[in-house]
């Protein structure tokens, strides 16, 4: 009877550490899995001003976001500060960038033109363009989606499987291209009609890197 009871004691014990060496195994793996996501995002060096998605600030970064903060509406667990025009968003607990982005809200022609541009000059030409007033950067894992793989990719549905993890997108109220179908000479008339200023924004960050954030937050 006494060899029983310790073959059942031993039994016991043998499915604990299994079942705490299971549940160990299973936390690593999800941390790496996260971690893998984070140094993916890293490696492709998306932002502006030397500030990057999901990079930790550096201690000059950290000063300039202490002198100018931005206050109002910043999601619980995060902060923002601008940058000259720049807003970054950040990680409160771990200082990383989650986020940037730039608003002008009655922008000219001109400086629609000079943030496609400065946009291009950083991303290169765009994945796709949309309703002649936005402009869409997709990233995976390797780089740049290209517009071909995008397009092929939303006409079978299938864009998931382009492993997007990072995105560009910009935004505007006027129109990013003149429209080529209207005559000359109706061109003053047209553009009298339209208005001459309007908002324009971009905004750069990972939706999985931010997904993940909030996962976090929410658990503490």
């Amino acid at each position: 009877m006494y060899r029983d009871k310790k073959r059942k004691r031993m039994r016991l014990i043998t499915f604990v550490l299994a079942a705490l060496l299971a549940m160990t195994l299973s936390a690593h793996a999800e941390d790496k899995k996260v971690e893998t996501l984070l140094d993916q995002v890293v490696s492709l060096k998306l932002g502006l001003n030397g500030y990057v998605v999901g990079e930790k600030l550096t201690a000059d970064q950290k000063k300039t976001a202490e002198k100018n903060p931005v206050q109002g509406d910043a999601y619980e667990g995060t902060y923002k500060f601008s940058a000259d025009e720049l807003i970054v968003v950040v990680d409160a607990k771990k200082d990383r960038i989650l986020a940037m982005y730039q608003q002008k809200k009655d922008a000219d022609r001109d400086q629609l033109k000079a943030m496609i541009a400065e946009l291009m000059t950083n991303f290169s030409a765009p994945t796709t363009i949309a309703h002649g007033k936005m402009l869409y950067w997709a990233f995976n894992k390797h780089g740049a989606v290209s517009e071909d793989d995008f397009i092929t990719s939303k006409k079978i549905k299938q864009t998931k499987d382009l492993g997007i993890i990072a995105t560009v997108k910009f935004s505007s109220e006027l129109d990013i291209t003149p429209d080529l179908t209207v005559k000359q000479e109706d061109m003053e008339e047209k553009n009298e009609e339209q208005t001459p200023t309007g908002a324009i924004y971009f905004i750069i960050t990972s939706d999985l890197l931010v997904k993940e954030f909030m996962a976090d937050h929410t658990q503490e």
